[in-house]
């Protein structure tokens, strides 16, 4: 058991590199993406989850981004760990995670290939991989 919860305290590189082709996808496919990490909650279940925050749910509702992400995901993969669509959100900009972890964040410039460990957002403390965030300049 103590083997199992030592396995999911950090991302294996193939789940970081499947993220990567994951984004590069969304990309590709004409998704604006404002940010794109893992994130995993120590205060809750501490499941890793991938995050992609785009306008675009903002505008549309998540289900129509989740459907373009599902489509990204069943294409054949070159990375080994494929990504379950169960395992990915989609946010909107507006939505209160992602403007409570750019408060907490307060970074001039903008974060790509980051580690982050017990790192506080709100009530809770996580565990970030961030592909892409967004210079904060104090504008929120």
């Amino acid at each position: 058991m103590v083997e199992e919860v030592l396995v999911r305290e950090s991302l294996s590189s193939q789940e970081i590199a499947a993220g990567e082709e994951l984004l590069q996808r969304a990309r590709r496919a004409g998704i604006k993406v404002v940010a794109a990490y893992w994130s995993r909650d120590r205060t809750g279940p501490g499941d890793w989850l991938f995050d992609i925050v785009t306008p675009e749910v903002d505008k549309e509702g998540p289900l129509k981004l989740y459907e373009k992400i599902h489509d990204l995901v069943r294409e054949p993969t070159r990375i080994p760990c494929g990504l379950d669509i169960n395992i990915i959100e989609v946010l909107g900009v507006k939505y209160s995670f992602f403007k409570m972890l750019k408060a907490a964040m307060r970074s001039e410039k903008a974060l790509s290939n980051v580690k982050l460990s017990q790192f506080v957002v709100g009530n809770g403390l996580f565990d970030f991989y961030i592909y892409q965030f967004p210079a904060t300049n104090n504008h929120h």
